[in-house]
Formats: C-alpha cells, sequence, structure tokens
C-alpha cells in the first residue's frame, strides 16, 4: 500500500511523520544507506520520507549494509526525474548548501528552518516540508536552489566546511526530532533508576524529620531558627523528590540519628 505525500492533511499521526529528506543526484550507494540510517535513527521511517532525485546510483548491496537495520527506510524510498515531482504537497522547502549563492532564496539557520517546518505543519493541516540535500560533489545546483524557498547553511569551520552527506541528514533529522518534543518525552521517561514523584505529605514528612534531627545534634536552634530550614527546603525541592529519594534520605537521617545514640567505644 502506497501513501500519498502531496495530500496536505497527511502527517502520519505526527511533525515528524511529515517531513522528507530529498537527494538530488546522489552518487555512491554507500551515502544513501547512510542516510536512511540517520533518518531512522532520528524516527524518520514512516511512508516514504525519503526521495531520491535522478540518482546517478543504484541501491545496491552497499547501500543496504551502510544503512545497517534501516534498509526498510531504502526500500519504501521513492525515486523521481526532478526536483518538482519530489516536492509535490509541501509547503516548506529547504535548501541545504555550504554556500551562499548570489541569486539563492533567503538564507536561514537550520534551527530556524525546522521551526519553519514546524509552523508549516501546524499551521496547515499537517502539510509536509522538505530538507533538500544536493549531490556529494558539487551540492545543489543554482537551478535546484530556486525550487527551494529558503537556503540553509549549517555552521562549520571556515577553514574546513567538508559535511558528508549523511552527517548533514544526520544533523537535521536531530533538530526535527528535538523540535517534535521527542528528546524531552523519551528523557523524561526512560531515567534510569526512577520512580514516581513524592507527594507533598511525604517531602513534609521527611522535613520534619530532617529538622527534628538537626536540633536533636544541636546545629538547628527552634527558637532561633533564622532561615536554615527554608534554605534545605529550597535544594531539595530543586530536586523534585521522587518516591524512592525520600525513602532514602529518611533512611540515612535515621540512620546518623541511631548512630548518634550508640554507645562510643574507646
Amino acid at each position: 500500500m502506497t501513501t500519498d505525500l502531496s495530500s496536505p492533511t497527511t502527517a502520519f499521526g505526527g511533525f515528524l511523520d511529515s517531513q522528507r529528506i530529498v537527494l538530488c543526484r546522489p552518487s555512491h550507494p554507500g551515502n544513501i544507506g547512510a542516510v536512511a540510517r540517520a533518518m531512522k535513527t532520528m524516527g524518520l521511517a514512516q511512508g516514504r520520507q525519503l526521495i531520491l532525485v535522478n540518482p546517478l546510483c543504484a541501491i545496491d548491496e552497499v547501500a543496504l549494509r551502510r544503512a545497517s537495520g534501516a534498509a526498510d527506510v531504502l526500500e519504501s524510498c521513492r525515486i523521481v526525474a526532478t526536483l518538482p515531482e519530489a516536492l509535490v504537497g509541501c509547503i516548506g522547502v529547504f535548501g541545504m548548501t555550504v554556500r551562499a549563492r548570489e541569486l539563492g532564496p533567503p538564507p536561514m539557520s537550520p534551527r530556524d528552518a525546522v521551526a519553519s517546518a514546524q509552523a508549516f505543519w501546524q499551521g496547515a493541516s499537517g502539510a509536509p516540508s522538505a530538507f533538500v540535500f544536493g549531490n556529494e560533489t558539487n551540492g545543489l545546483t543554482n537551478e535546484e536552489l530556486q525550487f527551494c524557498r529558503a537556503e540553509v547553511s549549517i555552521p562549520t569551520n571556515p577553514d574546513y566546511g567538508s559535511l558528508n552527506l549523511a552527517a548533514a541528514v544526520q544533523i537535521m533529522t536531530y533538530l526535527l526530532r528535538e523540535a517534535s518534543g521527542m528528546t524531552v518525552q523519551e528523557a523524561a521517561g526512560t531515567t534510569r533508576y526512577a520512580s514516581a514523584l513524592a507527594s507533598s505529605d511525604a517531602v513534609e514528612g521527611f522535613y520534619r524529620q530532617l529538622e527534628a534531627a538537626l536540633i536533636g545534634v544541636g546545629f538547628h536552634d527552634p527558637d532561633r531558627p533564622r532561615r536554615l530550614m527554608p534554605k534545605l527546603r529550597r535544594i531539595f525541592e530543586r530536586t523534585r523528590l521522587e518516591v524512592d529519594e525520600v525513602n532514602i534520605l529518611r533512611g540515612v537521617v535515621s540512620a546518623l540519628t541511631d548512630a548518634d545514640k550508640r554507645p562510643k567505644v574507646d
């Protein structure tokens, strides 16, 4: 079954799924495979998001090896004869180039380009945008750039600006993933050893125990409290204590309090 990417209402269920990576005249199968891997790593693996315009090589065993598990992206990619065919239905079209062109479209930073793509997607019923990359040796031609709405350059070392095709795609697809909010959601959901956030009453119980322990050892004078407890609260509140963390802290306070009560051995 083929998904029609020309429909502005087709969003594959999300911003990431609506974006296209377009390679104009790619000349090395290994680079095509590496691009597929970069895309799938960042979640651009739905439908036919990879489009090859007049490729100068075949998708062969070299491409499949370099794809390293992203063969499905290669198998579902579209191959078209002209750039306009690849851009049907797109609102945002961003031409990736290492050098500014005198007669090219307006320049834009990578993050601004991704932000524009997201705005187009939000404001036009999930309409797709395309990030267009040129041939590995010569980049985009002036004619190809004329089909783009903006010219985007990835900042590189001015003394050595050579950026591999797949590396450039990796950077832009990471920015697309970041803009979608996926990195934040995943980080929040996959923290190692995480537990649920502690309830207010559980945290207050810890504060009461801590204050009693500090009074017991003479560190805190309840008749002259000054700002000790508010300051301690600020320290812990910055961490958004979890259930396990509260239990550990209460255990530490209990252990130290009990240790202080034990008879000293000469």
